[in-house]
Protein backbone atom coordinates (compact mmCIF):
# COMPACT_ATOMS: atom_id res chain seq x y z
CA UNK A 1 0.00 0.00 0.00
CA UNK A 2 1.53 3.31 -0.75
CA UNK A 3 2.03 6.01 1.37
CA UNK A 4 1.71 9.31 1.50
CA UNK A 5 3.36 12.16 3.74
CA UNK A 6 1.27 15.48 3.61
CA UNK A 7 3.64 18.70 4.31
CA UNK A 8 2.56 22.05 4.43
CA UNK A 9 4.97 24.27 2.80
CA UNK A 10 3.89 27.67 2.62
CA UNK A 11 0.94 29.42 2.75
CA UNK A 12 -1.80 27.57 0.59
CA UNK A 13 0.32 25.02 -0.13
CA UNK A 14 1.20 21.47 0.34
CA UNK A 15 3.93 19.40 -0.83
CA UNK A 16 2.76 15.87 -1.26
CA UNK A 17 5.91 12.77 -0.26
CA UNK A 18 5.16 9.39 -2.12
CA UNK A 19 7.13 6.61 -0.38
CA UNK A 20 8.26 3.29 -1.46
CA UNK A 21 7.63 0.08 0.60
CA UNK A 22 10.98 0.74 2.68
CA UNK A 23 9.64 4.28 3.41
CA UNK A 24 11.67 6.35 1.00
CA UNK A 25 10.24 9.18 -0.91
CA UNK A 26 10.49 8.36 -4.53
CA UNK A 27 8.28 11.57 -5.59
CA UNK A 28 7.47 14.93 -4.29
CA UNK A 29 4.04 16.75 -5.82
CA UNK A 30 3.30 19.98 -4.92
CA UNK A 31 -0.53 20.48 -4.49
CA UNK A 32 -2.38 23.57 -4.09
CA UNK A 33 -4.31 23.98 -0.87
CA UNK A 34 -7.36 24.72 -2.88
CA UNK A 35 -6.61 21.59 -4.77
CA UNK A 36 -6.09 19.14 -2.14
CA UNK A 37 -9.65 17.72 -2.05
CA UNK A 38 -9.51 16.94 -5.17
CA UNK A 39 -5.74 15.11 -5.01
CA UNK A 40 -6.93 13.23 -2.29
CA UNK A 41 -10.28 12.15 -3.57
CA UNK A 42 -8.46 11.17 -7.04
CA UNK A 43 -5.77 9.19 -4.96
CA UNK A 44 -8.70 7.14 -2.96
CA UNK A 45 -9.20 5.52 -6.44
CA UNK A 46 -6.54 3.11 -4.90
CA UNK A 47 -5.58 1.91 -1.62
CA UNK A 48 -3.25 4.53 -0.24
CA UNK A 49 -2.18 5.30 3.59
CA UNK A 50 -2.01 9.22 4.49
CA UNK A 51 0.53 10.45 7.15
CA UNK A 52 -0.32 13.63 8.13
CA UNK A 53 0.81 15.61 11.58
CA UNK A 54 -2.52 16.01 13.34
CA UNK A 55 -5.82 14.59 11.72
CA UNK A 56 -7.52 17.57 13.35
CA UNK A 57 -5.68 20.00 11.10
CA UNK A 58 -6.14 18.04 7.61
CA UNK A 59 -9.28 15.92 7.74
CA UNK A 60 -12.14 18.95 8.42
CA UNK A 61 -11.30 20.40 5.60
CA UNK A 62 -11.67 17.23 3.35
CA UNK A 63 -15.16 16.28 4.99
CA UNK A 64 -16.28 19.93 4.32
CA UNK A 65 -15.24 19.12 0.61
CA UNK A 66 -17.00 15.79 0.15
CA UNK A 67 -14.16 13.94 0.29
CA UNK A 68 -13.76 10.47 3.07
CA UNK A 69 -10.54 8.25 3.87
CA UNK A 70 -10.30 5.45 4.29
CA UNK A 71 -6.53 5.22 6.17
CA UNK A 72 -4.21 7.64 7.88
CA UNK A 73 -1.24 7.82 10.06
CA UNK A 74 -1.94 9.80 12.79
CA UNK A 75 2.26 11.10 14.30
CA UNK A 76 0.93 13.26 17.25
CA UNK A 77 -1.38 10.24 18.59
CA UNK A 78 1.45 7.49 17.46
CA UNK A 79 4.13 9.59 18.88
CA UNK A 80 2.30 9.59 22.47
CA UNK A 81 1.87 5.75 22.22
CA UNK A 82 5.43 5.22 20.63
CA UNK A 83 7.54 7.70 23.58
CA UNK A 84 5.79 5.74 26.57
CA UNK A 85 5.61 2.12 25.06
CA UNK A 86 7.94 -0.24 27.10
CA UNK A 87 8.52 -2.26 24.06
CA UNK A 88 9.99 0.50 21.73
CA UNK A 89 13.92 1.39 21.93
CA UNK A 90 13.47 5.04 23.00
CA UNK A 91 16.77 5.65 21.30
CA UNK A 92 15.11 5.47 18.44
CA UNK A 93 11.85 7.94 18.67
CA UNK A 94 14.03 10.60 20.48
CA UNK A 95 14.88 13.88 18.13
CA UNK A 96 15.61 17.57 18.43
CA UNK A 97 11.46 18.32 17.93
CA UNK A 98 10.35 15.33 20.42
CA UNK A 99 9.22 17.66 22.80
CA UNK A 100 7.48 19.86 19.91
CA UNK A 101 5.38 16.51 19.31
CA UNK A 102 4.73 16.04 22.81
CA UNK A 103 3.29 19.62 23.37
CA UNK A 104 1.14 19.82 19.84
CA UNK A 105 -1.72 19.98 20.55
CA UNK A 106 -5.55 19.10 18.39
CA UNK A 107 -7.42 22.02 16.85
CA UNK A 108 -10.70 22.91 17.19
CA UNK A 109 -13.12 25.35 15.09
CA UNK A 110 -11.94 28.50 17.11
CA UNK A 111 -14.06 31.93 17.13
CA UNK A 112 -14.05 33.15 13.56
CA UNK A 113 -13.53 36.97 15.15
CA UNK A 114 -9.76 36.16 16.25
CA UNK A 115 -6.86 36.26 14.22
CA UNK A 116 -4.62 32.74 13.41
CA UNK A 117 -1.93 32.22 15.77
CA UNK A 118 1.39 30.63 14.07
CA UNK A 119 0.58 26.73 14.11
CA UNK A 120 3.42 24.98 16.31
CA UNK A 121 2.93 22.19 13.99
CA UNK A 122 4.58 23.90 10.72
CA UNK A 123 7.81 23.75 12.87
CA UNK A 124 7.66 19.87 13.05
CA UNK A 125 9.17 17.57 10.26
CA UNK A 126 6.85 15.38 9.42
CA UNK A 127 8.62 13.43 7.31
CA UNK A 128 11.34 12.47 9.74
CA UNK A 129 8.70 11.90 12.51
CA UNK A 130 7.37 9.24 10.11
CA UNK A 131 10.66 7.44 9.94
CA UNK A 132 11.29 7.73 13.37
CA UNK A 133 8.65 6.15 14.29
CA UNK A 134 9.01 3.39 11.25
CA UNK A 135 12.24 2.10 12.62
CA UNK A 136 10.87 2.06 16.11
CA UNK A 137 7.95 -0.13 15.29
CA UNK A 138 10.42 -2.39 13.24
CA UNK A 139 12.90 -2.91 15.87
CA UNK A 140 10.02 -3.53 18.53
CA UNK A 141 9.57 -7.47 19.70
CA UNK A 142 5.75 -7.12 19.69
CA UNK A 143 5.78 -4.88 16.08
CA UNK A 144 2.99 -6.61 15.20
CA UNK A 145 0.85 -5.57 18.01
CA UNK A 146 2.51 -1.95 18.01
CA UNK A 147 1.54 -1.61 14.29
CA UNK A 148 -2.11 -2.88 14.80
CA UNK A 149 -2.70 -0.35 17.94
CA UNK A 150 -0.42 2.31 15.56
CA UNK A 151 -3.56 1.56 12.76
CA UNK A 152 -6.31 1.75 15.59
CA UNK A 153 -5.31 4.85 16.77
CA UNK A 154 -5.03 6.62 13.64
CA UNK A 155 -8.39 5.38 12.67
CA UNK A 156 -10.09 6.26 15.85
CA UNK A 157 -8.42 9.77 14.78
CA UNK A 158 -9.99 9.61 11.45
CA UNK A 159 -14.02 8.35 12.98
CA UNK A 160 -13.55 11.20 16.13
CA UNK A 161 -13.02 14.11 13.05
CA UNK A 162 -16.02 12.24 10.83
CA UNK A 163 -18.40 12.13 14.46
CA UNK A 164 -17.20 15.70 14.13
CA UNK A 165 -18.52 16.66 11.16
CA UNK A 166 -21.63 14.94 10.93
CA UNK A 167 -23.17 15.71 14.66
CA UNK A 168 -25.26 13.43 16.64
CA UNK A 169 -28.83 13.82 15.25
CA UNK A 170 -30.71 15.92 17.57
CA UNK A 171 -34.51 16.74 18.19
CA UNK A 172 -34.45 19.94 19.90
CA UNK A 173 -38.42 19.87 20.35
CA UNK A 174 -38.09 16.47 22.26
CA UNK A 175 -35.20 18.14 24.36
CA UNK A 176 -37.58 20.47 25.11
CA UNK A 177 -40.33 18.60 26.21
CA UNK A 178 -38.21 16.58 28.60
CA UNK A 179 -36.93 19.61 30.46
CA UNK A 180 -40.76 20.95 30.56
CA UNK A 181 -41.71 17.34 32.15
CA UNK A 182 -39.13 17.43 34.89
CA UNK A 183 -38.39 21.46 35.45
CA UNK A 184 -41.57 22.77 34.31
CA UNK A 185 -41.88 25.40 31.50
CA UNK A 186 -38.60 27.33 30.41
CA UNK A 187 -38.59 30.35 32.68
CA UNK A 188 -37.40 33.65 32.12
CA UNK A 189 -33.73 34.44 32.50
CA UNK A 190 -32.47 34.87 35.82
CA UNK A 191 -35.54 32.48 37.12
CA UNK A 192 -35.38 29.27 38.68
CA UNK A 193 -37.51 26.40 36.96
CA UNK A 194 -40.83 25.68 38.18
CA UNK A 195 -39.93 22.73 39.83
CA UNK A 196 -37.08 23.93 41.39
CA UNK A 197 -39.83 26.72 42.96
CA UNK A 198 -41.73 24.11 44.18
CA UNK A 199 -38.97 22.82 46.30
CA UNK A 200 -37.61 25.78 47.33
CA UNK A 201 -40.15 26.12 50.37
CA UNK A 202 -39.99 22.82 51.84
CA UNK A 203 -36.21 22.82 51.95
CA UNK A 204 -36.44 26.34 53.73
CA UNK A 205 -38.85 25.04 55.98
CA UNK A 206 -37.68 22.19 56.82
CA UNK A 207 -34.34 23.83 57.53
CA UNK A 208 -35.69 27.11 59.47
CA UNK A 209 -33.87 29.14 57.21
CA UNK A 210 -36.32 31.15 55.23
CA UNK A 211 -33.46 33.18 53.07
CA UNK A 212 -31.56 30.08 52.42
CA UNK A 213 -30.46 29.57 48.51
CA UNK A 214 -29.45 26.06 48.14
CA UNK A 215 -27.61 27.05 44.96
CA UNK A 216 -25.05 28.52 47.51
CA UNK A 217 -22.53 26.07 49.23
CA UNK A 218 -21.82 28.17 52.16
CA UNK A 219 -24.83 29.52 52.63
CA UNK A 220 -26.18 25.65 52.62
CA UNK A 221 -23.19 24.18 54.48
CA UNK A 222 -24.34 27.08 57.26
CA UNK A 223 -27.78 26.18 57.63
CA UNK A 224 -26.97 22.22 58.07
CA UNK A 225 -24.74 22.94 60.39
CA UNK A 226 -27.48 25.17 62.44
CA UNK A 227 -30.03 22.33 61.59
CA UNK A 228 -27.74 20.39 63.68
CA UNK A 229 -25.97 18.12 61.21
CA UNK A 230 -22.51 17.50 61.71
CA UNK A 231 -20.99 18.39 57.85
CA UNK A 232 -18.33 19.67 56.53
CA UNK A 233 -19.22 20.16 52.53
CA UNK A 234 -22.40 20.13 51.10
CA UNK A 235 -21.19 17.23 48.47
CA UNK A 236 -24.86 14.72 47.78
CA UNK A 237 -22.81 11.61 48.96
CA UNK A 238 -22.38 13.62 52.08
CA UNK A 239 -25.73 14.71 52.24
CA UNK A 240 -26.82 11.01 51.58
CA UNK A 241 -26.17 10.00 54.85
CA UNK A 242 -27.96 12.15 56.79
CA UNK A 243 -31.09 11.68 58.69
CA UNK A 244 -33.35 14.76 58.12
CA UNK A 245 -36.86 15.87 56.66
CA UNK A 246 -34.91 18.63 54.37
CA UNK A 247 -32.27 16.41 53.24
CA UNK A 248 -34.54 14.62 50.32
CA UNK A 249 -35.99 17.38 48.75
CA UNK A 250 -33.10 19.27 48.71
CA UNK A 251 -31.40 16.19 47.28
CA UNK A 252 -34.18 16.44 44.61
CA UNK A 253 -33.07 19.99 44.13
CA UNK A 254 -29.62 19.19 43.31
CA UNK A 255 -30.49 16.51 40.85
CA UNK A 256 -32.44 18.81 39.33
CA UNK A 257 -30.31 21.85 39.38
CA UNK A 258 -27.84 19.90 37.83
CA UNK A 259 -29.70 18.99 35.28
CA UNK A 260 -30.85 22.13 34.53
CA UNK A 261 -27.10 23.78 34.56
CA UNK A 262 -25.41 21.18 32.64
CA UNK A 263 -28.49 19.96 29.48
CA UNK A 264 -30.88 22.52 30.56
CA UNK A 265 -32.29 24.96 27.68
CA UNK A 266 -28.70 26.97 27.47
CA UNK A 267 -27.10 23.82 26.98
CA UNK A 268 -29.75 23.13 23.77
CA UNK A 269 -29.34 27.06 22.43
CA UNK A 270 -25.44 26.46 22.78
CA UNK A 271 -24.63 23.19 21.01
CA UNK A 272 -27.98 22.11 19.11
CA UNK A 273 -27.80 23.67 15.58
CA UNK A 274 -30.02 22.09 12.94
CA UNK A 275 -31.19 19.33 13.97
CA UNK A 276 -27.57 18.46 15.25
CA UNK A 277 -25.65 17.90 18.78
CA UNK A 278 -22.50 19.87 17.38
CA UNK A 279 -19.93 18.72 19.85
CA UNK A 280 -15.74 18.12 19.32
CA UNK A 281 -14.06 14.25 19.53
CA UNK A 282 -10.90 14.19 20.53
CA UNK A 283 -9.22 10.68 20.58
CA UNK A 284 -6.41 10.46 23.29
CA UNK A 285 -7.76 13.37 24.68
CA UNK A 286 -6.90 12.28 28.34
CA UNK A 287 -3.44 11.39 30.22
CA UNK A 288 -4.87 7.93 30.20
CA UNK A 289 -5.56 7.99 26.26
CA UNK A 290 -9.08 7.75 26.32
CA UNK A 291 -11.23 10.19 24.55
CA UNK A 292 -12.61 13.47 25.24
CA UNK A 293 -15.10 15.93 23.76
CA UNK A 294 -15.23 19.29 23.66
CA UNK A 295 -17.96 21.49 23.93
CA UNK A 296 -21.21 19.82 25.90
CA UNK A 297 -20.26 17.09 27.74
CA UNK A 298 -21.00 14.98 24.74
CA UNK A 299 -19.24 11.74 26.61
CA UNK A 300 -21.73 11.56 29.38
CA UNK A 301 -25.09 13.22 28.24
CA UNK A 302 -27.20 12.08 30.90
CA UNK A 303 -29.86 9.43 30.94
CA UNK A 304 -32.85 11.84 31.34
CA UNK A 305 -32.59 13.63 27.72
CA UNK A 306 -31.50 10.63 25.68
CA UNK A 307 -34.64 10.26 24.10
CA UNK A 308 -34.23 13.33 22.45
CA UNK A 309 -31.27 11.42 20.31
CA UNK A 310 -33.13 9.93 17.28
CA UNK A 311 -32.29 8.73 14.41
CA UNK A 312 -32.63 9.95 10.96
CA UNK A 313 -35.14 8.82 8.83
CA UNK A 314 -34.10 5.77 7.32
CA UNK A 315 -31.17 5.11 10.16
CA UNK A 316 -31.14 3.64 12.91
CA UNK A 317 -28.48 3.75 16.11
CA UNK A 318 -27.00 0.81 17.25
CA UNK A 319 -26.55 1.34 21.72
CA UNK A 320 -23.66 -1.08 23.04
CA UNK A 321 -23.53 -1.43 26.53
CA UNK A 322 -19.13 -0.90 27.46
CA UNK A 323 -19.96 -0.86 31.27
CA UNK A 324 -16.54 -1.66 33.14
CA UNK A 325 -15.06 -1.79 29.83
CA UNK A 326 -12.02 -0.18 30.58
CA UNK A 327 -11.10 -2.61 33.68
CA UNK A 328 -11.62 -5.50 31.56
CA UNK A 329 -9.11 -4.02 29.29
CA UNK A 330 -6.68 -3.71 31.69
CA UNK A 331 -7.27 -7.66 32.74
CA UNK A 332 -6.11 -8.47 29.90
CA UNK A 333 -3.36 -6.42 29.21
CA UNK A 334 -1.98 -7.24 31.89
CA UNK A 335 -2.45 -11.08 31.86
CA UNK A 336 -3.95 -10.77 35.27
CA UNK A 337 -5.62 -14.56 35.17
CA UNK A 338 -7.42 -13.96 38.50
CA UNK A 339 -8.75 -9.92 37.29
CA UNK A 340 -9.88 -12.09 34.33
CA UNK A 341 -11.88 -14.68 36.26
CA UNK A 342 -13.62 -11.41 37.74
CA UNK A 343 -14.81 -10.10 34.62
CA UNK A 344 -16.31 -13.49 33.44
CA UNK A 345 -19.06 -11.89 35.72
CA UNK A 346 -21.81 -9.24 33.93
CA UNK A 347 -20.17 -7.12 37.26
CA UNK A 348 -16.64 -7.39 37.64
CA UNK A 349 -16.63 -5.24 40.82
CA UNK A 350 -18.70 -7.84 41.51
CA UNK A 351 -17.01 -10.73 40.50
CA UNK A 352 -13.54 -9.47 42.68
CA UNK A 353 -15.51 -9.06 46.27
CA UNK A 354 -16.61 -13.16 45.21
CA UNK A 355 -12.89 -14.21 44.57
CA UNK A 356 -11.99 -12.92 48.08
CA UNK A 357 -10.05 -10.03 46.72
CA UNK A 358 -11.84 -7.46 48.54
CA UNK A 359 -15.00 -7.21 50.77
CA UNK A 360 -17.04 -4.77 49.04
CA UNK A 361 -17.98 -3.94 45.42
CA UNK A 362 -17.35 -0.24 46.83
CA UNK A 363 -13.59 -1.22 47.41
CA UNK A 364 -13.41 -2.73 44.47
CA UNK A 365 -14.46 0.11 42.45
CA UNK A 366 -12.32 2.82 44.17
CA UNK A 367 -9.38 0.53 44.59
CA UNK A 368 -9.42 -0.43 40.28
CA UNK A 369 -10.29 3.31 39.55
CA UNK A 370 -7.17 4.18 41.62
CA UNK A 371 -5.09 1.83 39.57
CA UNK A 372 -6.08 2.98 36.63
CA UNK A 373 -6.16 6.58 36.78
CA UNK A 374 -3.31 6.96 39.62
CA UNK A 375 -4.49 7.27 42.96
CA UNK A 376 -2.15 7.59 44.94
CA UNK A 377 -3.88 8.44 48.33
CA UNK A 378 -7.01 7.77 50.52
CA UNK A 379 -9.24 5.21 49.68
CA UNK A 380 -7.65 4.75 46.20
CA UNK A 381 -4.00 4.57 47.42
CA UNK A 382 -4.87 1.61 49.65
Amino acid sequence: MNRVVLVRSGEGSVRAHELDEDGVVVTVTPVPRTELAGFVRARESAPVRWVWDDTTRWYPELLDAGVRVERCTHLRLSSAVLRRSPFVDRSLVQSADAAGWAALEPVVPSDPALFALEDPADRLDPLAEHERQLAAVAASPHRGRLGLLLAAESSGALVAAEMTHAGLPWRADVHDRLLAELLGPRPVNGHRPAALERLLPEIRAAFRAPELNPDSPPGLLRALQDAGLPVSDTRSWTLEQLEHPGIAPLLEYRKLGRLLAANGWNWLDTWVRDGRFRSWFLPGGVVTGRWASNGGGALSVPLQIRPAAIADEGWRFVVADVAQLEPRVLAGMSADTAMAEAARASDLYQGMVASGAVATRAEAKVGMLGAMYGGTAGRAGG
